[in-house]
């Protein structure tokens, strides 16, 4: 029966041979390559007779590496060991360490190598990303700042439009609208033109990385931002085109006029079920721009208070000499603390802030008003409108 000794010999040589590690055996005295297995030298590149013999410090990578030589003078675990590889570059590997003596060679560094390259290339690049979304991080926080200030900024510039346009005769309450337009749309290119471009690179960067999550909420705020902005700047256009309306009264048959500023939103009238409350054949004597421009305000109001749909309704009550018209929705209402700002230049119910105040103003340059009514469910607007019993004969040629 054969002693334990060569059984352990032969066992252990198989091992060294065809393990799935790579190993190599290192003379502690010299520090030269004395034994290395064919997976050590797939992962140089080097035959095994080229690399017995060669100093280790001629395998090790050891320029801007923590680990040198001296590694096989004490047996233990090591990560990160940079490792040459026939095409020079290096390839990265975790290292353990064991000392054993041979009774011919003396005394030797047994080592095993496990390949942990891609592993680490693949933290290296997560890291790089971390830092560029953490970076980006601080630059949209930076952003929403800047844009706070500038809806700061805006929400007094429109005090300063309802304040001018109260004060000033209207050939000169057009003037100043135009000019306070024409500086709002200066003073927001700068913080738009950087929100777009940040949340471009946002884009590019985020890709399916795990930080996607923390980023996002901060994207929808900025989007949010950006989009009261444009809000903002749509309302001043409008205000500037309503000085240029045309305020000269005319007949008109109030029913067909409502009609048609229904037919301007039809196609967001999705799930929205209308209600007519009026007929033909009611004349009134108003300015027809304004008027429209008034209940198109109104009902576009109503419209985006109810974005899962609701109903819509416009009806047409007499009054003395004046239609009171009622556009009602089924929306949440407008809260009591809104209420008394409904009709200032920052007051708004979901639209921009200036579309009612302009509204209301445009009412009573024509003799009439714009009201908000209170109700248990929903929103009450009323418009009072001139009347008249009969239109001239001319009246309808107008409507066209």
């Amino acid at each position: 029966m054969a002693s334990p000794a060569p059984v352990a010999d032969v066992v252990f040589g198989l091992l060294f041979e065809c393990g799935f590690e790579a190993a190599f055996v290192v003379a502690r005295g010299d520090r030269k390559v004395v034994s290395a297995n064919v997976r050590f030298e797939e992962l140089v590149g080097r035959r095994v007779v080229d690399l017995v013999g060669q100093p280790l410090e001629q395998l090790l990578a050891t320029e801007g590496e923590r680990h040198g030589p001296d590694i096989v003078d004490h047996a233990g675990h090591y990560e990160d060991v940079a490792i040459h590889g026939s095409d020079g570059y290096p390839r990265y590997v975790e290292l353990t360490v064991a000392h054993v003596h041979h009774p011919e060679l003396g005394p030797l560094a047994a080592c095993l190598a496990r390949d942990t390259t891609d592993r680490l290339e693949l933290e290296r690049d997560l890291l790089a990303k971390h830092s560029a979304l953490h970076a980006a991080h601080g630059e949209l926080q930076r952003l929403v700042v800047e844009l706070r200030a500038a809806q700061r900024q805006i929400e007094e510039r429109n005090v300063e439009i309802s304040v001018l346009a109260g004060q000033v005769s209207r050939v000169g309450w057009r003037a100043a609208i135009g000019e306070l337009a024409a500086g709002l749309a200066h003073h927001l290119n700068n913080p738009v033109g950087a929100l777009n471009s940040t949340l471009r690179t946002l884009q590019q960067r985020l890709g399916e990385h795990p930080g996607r999550a923390d980023i996002e909420p901060l994207v929808t705020r900025a989007i949010g931002v950006a989009g009261r902005i444009e809000e903002h700047v749509a309302a001043v256009v409008r205000l500037h085109r309503a000085g240029a309306l045309d305020s000269e009264p005319r007949w008109l048959d109030l029913g067909r006029e409502l009609d048609t500023a229904l037919s301007m939103f039809a196609g967001r009238m999705s799930g929205i079920t209308v209600m007519r409350g009026y007929s033909e054949s009611l004349s009134a004597h108003v300015p027809q721009e304004p008027l429209h421009h008034v209940v198109g305000s109104v009902i576009d109001n109503a419209v985006l208070a109810m974005p899962k749909g609701g109903e819509l309704g416009l009806s047409v009550a007499r009054d003395g000499d004046a239609w009171v018209i009622a556009v009602d929705d089924s929306g949440p209402g407008v809260s009591a603390a809104l209420a008394p700002r409904l009709f200032e230049s920052a007051g708004s119910i979901g639209s921009a802030g200036l579309g009612l105040a302009t509204a209301q103003r445009l009412a009573r340059l024509w003799g009439g008003d714009l009201v908000h009514k209170p109700r248990t469910r929903g929103a009450r607007f009323e418009i009072t409108v001139p009347a008249s019993e009969r239109a001239p004969a001319p009246a309808k040629e107008q409507l066209r």
